[in-house]
């Protein structure tokens, strides 16, 4: 019982607590020193992405550039470049508020990824495909005049290629199911996710003759969080080595059948015979011309213009017809079928 305190020693604490507190209003508080490169730190953000997830993301969409450069390639029939300029995270609010006016907004899904993510073009690279597809210049002049229906059915045109290249870009990882959900040019409209939702957003650089835009991806966390595990870039590679025995004899297989179904040219040739241009140009309906063919000599079969094959003339099913009799090897064939030998 000695070591509770009474009411006038409690009494007589609270009020020297109440004397010390009235005293801190004349204690100036410690400038903060501020520099222009400090920026706030967001805690609610901390760690969402981690490292090598944001270096699996860098490999995938370094391969998604590259598919890029080529469709847009052979869509606007010019050279153009595509590269990964910059890989950020930050909230969704934050990203929101750096969009241009006016802009192209893309809305897909790709599960099993939850929830949409964004495709944005910037104003230069949406003028700078459309003007091109319309058979003007790339730099196309004013970038601030809203889009028009137009504008916006030629965009979506060129997102269905894109939209398969994103597809194939994953594939390593995740097998994707990508769609178009729909197309905005307003950001109230393309809320994907809460304002706080932390995000990250790929930035690449799109460059065709002096012109530049830029296409950005914003994924939000919640969207990537179902296939969070597979961003590991050893996941990537390990894919890549299991996977090339198996594709490179799927490749053989598939090219070995295109090969065989290819079409050439198969031409029977007689020997040459002698005419004068005047009785090239007397000919008439009727008239015999002689060959300097024997019946019993063999004609010379060419492949694509070059002789391949002796054959014999005659009739099938109504028809002429030449059958094969003999192979003519090649002085090239002969050398290696030699060098074949003297190995053996």
């Amino acid at each position: 019982m000695a070591d509770k305190l009474t009411q006038s020693e409690i009494d007589a604490l609270l009020a020297s607590l109440t004397a010390t507190g009235s005293d801190d209003s004349s204690i100036e508080p410690t400038p903060v020193e501020t520099h222009d490169h400090v920026r706030s730190y967001d805690f609610r953000t901390a760690n969402r992405f981690p490292k090598e997830q944001i270096r699996t993301l860098n490999i995938v969409f370094q391969n998604f550039a590259q598919l890029c450069t080529n469709q847009l390639t052979a869509l606007l029939r010019t050279p153009c470049e595509c590269e990964v300029s910059a890989i950020e995270e930050g909230s969704f609010n934050e990203f929101n508020n750096s969009l241009p006016s006016p802009v192209i907004l893309t809305i897909l899904q790709a599960p099993p990824m939850a929830g949409r993510l964004l495709m944005v073009f910037s104003p230069e690279c949406a003028y700078m495909i459309i003007n091109r597809l319309l058979g003007g210049v790339s730099d196309g002049g004013d970038h601030t005049k809203p889009f028009s229906e137009i504008d916006l059915a030629i965009i979506e045109r060129t997102l269905r290629p894109l939209c398969n290249g994103f597809t194939e870009a994953w594939e390593r990882i995740v097998q994707l199911d990508t769609s178009l959900e729909r197309i905005e040019t307003s950001s109230q409209f393309s809320q994907i996710t809460s304002l706080g939702e932390a995000t990250i957003v790929i930035m690449l650089t799109v460059r065709t003759g002096d012109m530049e835009g830029f296409i950005s991806f914003c994924i939000p966390h919640t969207t990537i969080e179902p296939i969070s595990k597979a961003l590991v870039a050893r996941n990537y590679f390990h894919s890549v080595s299991n996977a090339s025995e198996t594709l490179r004899a799927e490749f053989y297989a598939h090219t070995k059948q295109k090969v065989n179904r290819a079409g050439v040219g198969l031409t029977a040739y007689f020997n040459e015979t002698a005419a004068s241009v005047s009785d090239v140009y007397n000919l008439r309906i009727g008239d015999v011309i002689r060959l300097d063919h024997r019946v019993d000599e063999p004609l010379r079969v060419r492949v694509a213009h070059v002789e391949k094959f002796r054959a014999l003339l005659g009739s099938f099913g109504g028809n002429y017809a030449i059958k094969v009799s003999d192979v003519v090897h090649t002085d090239e064939e002969l050398d290696k079928s030699d060098q074949l030998v003297f190995r053996g």
